[in-house]
């Protein structure tokens, strides 16, 4: 019995830990592509001083939030999987039963696509609308 509990004990702290570096990669990921995303708006001056290269700044936030998307994907797969044999385990023992469906995955990488394509729309912004003006 005692390495029952172990057991339990383990998979339940594997997917507190993952579910908490998800959020944790989500928010330290958000808050780098929204800084770096606005660096051509913190001081104008830069920006006309740089020109063509300020759009390194929001270039990396757009690059940075891809890799999210891949991360985020191979995140939720293993969070997936411990996901999966948690709540197998509390059905088994009557704890909970559980809906098919979670909208999790789904919802995380809605979240990290939008990042992208606001990321993506900041650079033709910054592009058009800021270097165009400077020109």
């Amino acid at each position: 019995m005692q390495g029952q509990y172990e057991w339990e004990s383990l998979l339940w702290d594997e997917y507190k830990y993952r579910h908490d570096h998800i959020w944790k990669k989500l928010f330290q990921i958000t808050i780098g592509v929204v800084l770096l995303g606005a660096v051509p708006y913190l001081k104008p001056d830069i920006t006309r001083v740089l020109q063509g290269w300020i759009l390194i700044a929001p270039l990396l936030g757009t690059v940075l939030s891809l890799i999210a998307i891949f991360l985020m994907h191979f995140e939720l797969c293993l969070f997936a999987k411990i996901a999966q044999a948690h709540r197998h385990h509390q059905e088994a023992h009557g704890a909970f039963q559980h809906s098919k469906g979670s909208y999790f995955r789904y919802l995380i990488m809605v979240y990290v696509c939008f990042l992208f394509l606001v990321s993506i729309a900041n650079v033709a912004v910054v592009r058009l609308l800021w270097l165009g003006l400077v020109a």
